[in-house]
């Protein structure tokens, strides 16, 4: 495999992607051009996991960040076509949200969240 030397990196990069995003500026004005939505301020976690038993699948999210609001959002890379991009956008909902919700609350105290896929390709085949 070859290595690629910094100047050669993309933003496709997951190196570079990543190290871009945890600027919190660069990462909150990403997060409001996607979801055309004003963020005050996020939060931003690099790479954050979250693995509850080590015989179950767990997930290793690119950036996580949070907002003022509570608002939990996880920003993914994908350089790759990739069938599975809906269940997987699933099961990382399920792994924040159990992260979010302590045991006794009602479901109703879950914040919102967002999984959001950049893709160089089209991932639902729209022709876009």
């Amino acid at each position: 495999m070859t290595r690629k030397t910094l100047k050669d990196l993309t933003f496709g990069d997951n190196f570079m992607f990543s190290a871009v995003m945890m600027d919190p500026e660069v990462c909150k004005q990403l997060l409001e051009l996607i979801l055309n939505i004003e963020i005050e301020r996020v939060v931003v976690d690099k790479e954050k996991s979250f693995v509850y038993n080590s015989e179950y699948h767990g997930v290793r999210f690119d950036v996580y960040a949070a907002d003022e609001n509570g608002t939990h959002f996880d920003v993914e890379i994908q350089m790759n076509v990739k069938q599975d991009l809906p269940k997987r956008s699933r099961y990382y909902h399920s792994q924040i949200d159990m992260d979010l919700l302590s045991p006794g609350l009602d479901y109703n105290h879950l914040p919102d969240t967002f999984v959001i896929f950049i893709c160089d390709f089209d991932p639902i085949g729209l022709g876009k």
